[in-house]
């Protein structure tokens, strides 16, 4: 097999000229990155995709910035942006940040620093200015940042959904699990039209903040859970994700409070988690595949130069009724 020092030899190039030309690390003058490419195809130095993306300044790699790798909902996004991906030629390279913010920070200056396509960043947890300064087509999940396109479920919609099935299985007072607060996501709008169909329905909200462990680890979802249903016992609903609500429901029986006689629950999600619970839940549906294709959509419009809208991308969610509520 060639060495990179061959193709410079041929190429009549410094070995760190050829280096800068693959990796697209600095300036290469087109003249001689026709060189490098004619050396590199004659000494089978790399394989022919290669060639094709140094032609194309480009590698066919989409890095994808995951908040963690086990949560269901994540879990079944990450898999159909990747078969979506593979679609248009796209390869996926999922960074997981596991909560972490200066992971994520990492993460980003590696994409950045190196020839990735495009980035789509479904943990955005860092400062508005870390997004600023970024050169490569980006695409949010659920974050909302203005010049920065992004793609979510239409949670508005989830929450009032929710809402209504809890008003009409006669709820007053729900519990509400909800993440991080401190930036704008699209998320937040399923939460405040939760509360404020409920309110409007003379029902109230009880929030409590849940860190990003709490919502991946069984174990820690069940013991908060019911650590919470014992604080907070004349609660007649609850709202979270799948595998809380699964911790919920459990925690609830451990209690000896009936579902859904005197507790009503509300799975957010609708992954593969749901169907292993004793009872089928009600759950609001966000609607992954669809997600994944707009996601899909609009970062290769940002890669091609293509205007974007500056309005955020929505996916209808549904609501599929079970024996929970």
């Amino acid at each position: 097999m060639a060495s990179i020092r061959e193709v410079a030899r041929l190429a009549q190039v410094a070995p760190s000229t050829v280096s800068r030309a693959l990796n697209n690390s600095g300036y290469v003058a087109d003249e001689t990155r026709e060189k490098i490419k004619a050396a590199v195809a004659e000494l089978d130095y790399v394989p022919n995709q290669w060639i094709r993306n140094l032609y194309r300044q480009s590698t066919g790699i989409i890095g994808v910035i995951a908040p963690g790798l086990i949560h269901p909902f994540f879990s079944s996004l990450w898999n159909h942006l990747e078969l979506e991906l593979r679609k248009f030629g796209y390869n996926m390279m999922l960074c997981s940040t596991g909560g972490e913010h200066q992971r994520e920070r990492e993460y980003l200056d590696t994409l950045e620093r190196n020839l990735f396509d495009g980035v789509i960043d479904g943990a955005a947890m860092l400062p508005d200015e870390s997004y600023a300064k970024l050169e490569k087509p980006i695409v949010f999940l659920d974050r909302v940042l203005p010049g920065i396109p992004v793609v979510s479920s239409d949670h508005r919609q989830g929450g009032e959904l929710a809402a209504q099935a809890f008003l009409e299985a006669g709820c007053r007072k729900v519990l509400l699990t909800v993440g991080d607060q401190r930036h704008r996501l699209q998320s937040h709008e399923g939460d405040l039209a939760l509360e404020r169909h409920l309110q409007a329905g003379g029902a109230e909200t009880v929030r409590r903040e849940v860190s990003w462990d709490d919502t991946t680890d069984y174990a820690k979802c069940f013991k908060l859970s019911k650590k919470l249903l014992a604080a907070h016992s004349d609660v007649d609903g609850v709202l979270a994700s799948d595998l809380q609500a699964s911790a919920f429901f459990k925690a609830a029986s451990s209690l000896g409070i009936d579902v859904p006689g005197r507790l009503k629950i509300i799975a957010y999600d609708g992954t593969f988690v749901t169907d292993f619970n004793a009872a089928e839940p009600t759950v609001i549906v966000q609607d992954v595949r669809t997600i994944a294709r707009q996601t899909v959509a609009v970062l290769l419009k940002k890669i091609n130069g293509q205007a974007v809208g500056d309005e955020p991308v929505t996916v209808p969610v549904t609501l599929r009724r079970g024996a929970t509520t």
